[in-house]
């Protein structure tokens, strides 16, 4: 099945870096940017355990910017 979606990739004249794995991983990485659980994937990616997924899971450095930028540092904090 991996060279058979390999083989695809090429006839559609995408070149090296392009798999079978890559298309999961960029599935797994769309699948958590759009808020859905890492049980979620692990399912849809047939894994028996989550912590298989995250081979699969790519963050980019936008997507860690935005994640720290997104955190509201005064929600609960009390300063003496």
């Amino acid at each position: 099945m991996q060279s058979y979606v390999t083989s695809l990739y090429r006839a559609a004249g995408l070149g090296a870096g392009y798999s079978s794995h890559s298309g999961r991983r960029t599935f797994a990485s769309r699948l958590v940017a759009q808020s859905h659980t890492l049980e979620t994937v692990q399912i849809l990616l047939g894994h028996s355990h989550l912590d298989h997924v995250a081979p699969y899971l790519d963050v980019s450095q936008r997507e860690l910017h935005e994640a720290v930028a997104a955190i509201n540092l005064s929600y609960g904090m009390r300063f003496a």
